[in-house]
């Protein structure tokens, strides 16, 4: 009755269009979403903005909306290539290269402002992240800002963490946790397309995130937005600004 496709992660993405299209009804009300999280908690109000994880262009149009100049990055060409197609469309003056965060293509103090946001971590083990920080602290101006909008999915193992959840199409049930890793991996079947998958999705709490922006020279404070989400901002060393 379904049949099992090769590569999970890029099968729950297609399996929720809608989710991160940017021109999507759902993706126009994230941008707004986001602009109201953004302008609550960032410690600048403009500059030269760094999207780390882009997508479609949902977090990068979100930026461009609050005044900054963005670049946005991401490792999927075809998401790069959506993007470039929908700010043509919108006449934005956003860019987007296909480009690992991890080897960043930018000369050091190059951004004012560095964004991971739309919940990207669960896509990151520690040691992935602890490179991305690392690049993106070399990147930031002096007194520049990080910013990291995430679910805290170790909290969530205590309090909405569920065996199975029904996401659109798509059902997923628990297949179990890897301690030693720190991820959690999910068996999904989408009633769409009669295909079943399964994704590896690392987990994270703001002491773990404040953990490595610390080592890597940040000062750093964390907001919980809501019972699971988190707004981590880190301020490069030798800033001014208080949080």
């Amino acid at each position: 009755m379904f049949r099992d496709c090769d590569d999970g992660s890029d099968a729950y993405y297609k399996a929720l269009p809608t989710t991160w299209d940017a021109t999507s009804e759902i993706g126009k009300k994230r941008i707004m979403g986001l602009k109201e999280i953004l302008r609550k908690y960032l410690p600048i109000k403009g500059g030269k903005a760094l999207d780390v994880g882009c997508g479609t262009g949902i977090s990068t149009f979100a930026l461009e909306e609050l005044g900054f100049g963005v670049i946005g990055i991401d490792i999927r060409k075809e998401v790069i290539q959506k993007a470039k197609e929908i700010a043509k469309e919108r006449c934005s003056k956003a860019e987007f290269y296909f480009m690992d965060a991890k080897r960043l293509e930018f000369e050091s103090e190059s951004f004012d402002l560095v964004a991971l946001l739309g919940s990207p971590l669960p896509h990151f083990s520690v040691y992935d992240f602890d490179e991305i920080i690392r690049e993106s602290y070399r990147v930031l101006k002096p007194k520049g800002v990080l910013v990291i909008e995430y679910a805290d999915t170790i909290k969530g193992l205590y309090s909405w963490h569920k065996d199975a959840f029904v996401e659109g199409s798509l059902i997923s049930i628990h297949k179990g946790f890897n301690f030693i890793e720190g991820l959690e991996e999910r068996f999904f079947i989408n009633l769409n397309s009669g295909t079943t998958f399964s994704v590896k999705f690392y987990l994270w709490s703001p002491w773990i995130v404040e953990f490595i922006l610390r080592k890597a020279g940040f000062e750093v404070e964390s907001h919980y937005i809501n019972e699971r989400m988190v707004v981590t901002v880190g301020i490069k060393a030798g800033s001014i600004h208080k949080i």
